[in-house]
Formats: structure tokens, sequence, C-alpha cells
């Protein structure tokens, strides 16, 4: 976690948790087919999207 992660309100860290994760989405969605089951940078990517996934679902639901 960076150190401007740690000052961060619930609200912001679900804002920047979720652009992060619309960004893998996009990169994942865009990873070449052919290549997609034997490279390893795709296990990567996926790895990192559930990690952002159980981050935001620890922090609840937004506020509104």
């Amino acid at each position: 976690m960076s150190p401007d992660a740690r000052n961060e309100n619930p609200s912001q860290a679900r804002a920047r948790l979720k652009a992060r994760l619309a960004e893998l989405n996009e990169e994942i969605r865009g990873y070449p087919q052919p290549i997609a089951r034997c490279d390893a940078q795709l296990g990567g990517l996926v790895e990192e999207r559930a990690r952002l996934q159980a981050e935001l679902e620890r922090l609840g639901p937004a506020d509104g």
C-alpha cells in the first residue's frame, strides 16, 4: 500500500480500486487469446483483479 493510500477515506479508496479494476478488466478483455492459455502475465493480471475485488468487498458498500 502506498503512503497516499493509507491517508484515503473509504470512498476515495473505493474509487481508486474501481478505477484500477476497470483498467485490469480492459487489459484482460483485450489480451490475445492464443497466447493467454500459456502466458504467465495473464495469471498475474487475474490475481490482481481478484485481490482488488476482495479489497472492495472488505471496504463494504459505498456510502450513499
